[in-house]
């Protein structure tokens, strides 16, 4: 038997990538009869189960970050990561180290031989977070789904308090090609008595929402119903509930911001056996930090990294630019082939002066000339890596422009990655 312990840590990384080959099969059998020969770690540990087809990532940061301002151990799962693959699996910030991921990957994957199971990536990296944070005793997890909800792997945690961010388009090829489908799979996260907050906003959704958490006795939360917030900026806006009022910042951008960390503080609320005071709430929402979201690299020119990847997001992030936005507009985009680049395009290619298309190093990602045949505009650019664009266009700029880079967290990965000068984790599912 082979020990990937005594190995290296990218002989580790490499095992964990060749599961990708596994591809993505929703369904809750794998995990569980995994999870069970390990003695259920999920069940060791209180949790926080946060969805949504948007902003569920800022979302769980900003959770985990009230509660570690309230002086809990907290685990933080999301998915996927930038730079390194431990950033995935946290403690009160501090990612899971080389060692642990190395100890862990070897335990797993002789339980899994065992079982003869044809496990994904995303089940195995699961099951990995559920075992540490177990080992470390955390206090509380917050877990983010990965894709739907109903059948992600994250969905057999008994949760204290679930949330579902946002609907809209994605992943539609899993999910459905529209709202009501797209609902019904998140709303598969809801848990028998236990609370819900939703951002989402539209009534057809909403509806079915409240006939989903009536049927199971769980207490809904709506934003813009028991919750309300008023403001245009996440920088402060006032949040309401019932009688409670309290005045957020946030220093994650976009006005969007405000939803999450509405949602973020709706769920808080729901935990009642974990206390927070009023100023771990506030000092947990001002000092959350959520890389590639919005995230400022330099003043000047102004370089905006935004992990937009579907049609909600890069119109969010449009919307943002509108007002905020100096000199010139670059744009570098990269998207993968399985989402619609088009509507992805549509509204960023709009605010662009330039757009450089681009292909990040990774299997799904879609060739520059897929992105130029959906992008409608003569000011258009091609370049096969995203290193290579950052370069030309930071040839061309002035100090009073900007340049934004963004389509995929693939995308905004690699840039991060050039401009702190480091490389990239080879697992980037």
């Amino acid at each position: 038997m082979s020990y990937i312990s005594q190995g290296s840590y990218p002989a580790t990384l490499e095992y964990l990538y060749r599961l990708q080959y596994h591809g993505i099969a929703p369904g809750l059998d794998r995990i569980n009869r995994l999870l069970s020969h390990l003695s259920d770690p999920h069940l060791k540990f209180s949790s926080v189960h946060i969805g949504g087809t948007n902003g569920k990532g800022s979302t769980a940061a900003m959770v985990a970050s009230i509660l570690k301002q309230a002086g809990y151990r907290v685990g933080l799962y999301t998915s996927p990561h930038l730079i390194d693959f431990s950033e995935r699996i946290t403690i009160n910030g501090v990612p899971i180290s080389q060692e642990d991921i190395l100890r862990l990957t070897e335990i797993l994957k002789i339980e899994v031989e065992h079982l003869s199971i044809k496990i994904t990536f995303f089940e195995f990296t699961t099951a990995m977070a559920f075992c540490y944070f177990a080992e470390a005793k955390v206090d509380i997890a917050v877990c983010e789904v990965g894709l739907g909800g109903r059948f992600d792997a994250t969905n057999v945690l008994a949760p204290m308090a679930t949330a579902i961010t946002t609907i809209d388009l994605d992943h539609e090829q899993y999910l459905g090609n529209t709202l009501q489908a797209i609902a019904y799979e998140k709303a598969g996260i809801i848990k028998e008595g236990t609370p819900i907050v939703t951002g989402a906003t539209q009534p057809a959704v909403l509806a079915y929402f409240e006939e989903a958490a009536r049927s199971k006795s769980a207490p809904l939360i709506r934003l813009g119903h028991e919750i309300t917030v008023s403001g245009k900026s996440s920088q402060a806006f006032l949040y309401q509930r019932e009688e409670q009022k309290r005045m957020l910042h946030c220093p994650l951008p976009g006005s969007h911001q405000i939803r999450n960390a509405a949602v973020a503080v709706g769920v808080i609320e729901q935990l009642r056996s974990f206390p927070v005071s009023e100023n771990a709430i506030l000092e947990g929402v001002r000092g959350v930090e959520w890389p590639g979201r919005l995230q400022m690299i330099q003043n000047h020119p102004l370089i905006l990294l935004d992990g937009a990847h579907n049609p909600s997001g890069a119109r969010a992030l449009a919307s943002y630019l509108k007002g905020s936005a100096s000199g010139r507009h670059w744009l570098i985009i990269g998207i993968m082939r399985d989402k619609n680049i088009r509507e992805i395009l549509a509204p960023l290619g709009a605010w662009a002066d330039e757009v450089v298309l681009t292909c990040p190093d990774i299997e799904r990602a879609a060739s520059v000339t897929d992105l130029s045949v959906a992008l409608d505009s003569p000011f258009q650019v091609g370049i096969e890596s995203v290193p290579a664009a950052i370069r030309y266009i930071l040839s061309r700029t002035n100090s009073c422009d900007t340049l934004v880079i963004t389509g995929s967290l693939y995308t905004v990965a690699e840039a991060l990655a050039y401009f702190k000068g480091v490389p990239l984790s080879p697992i980037r599912g």
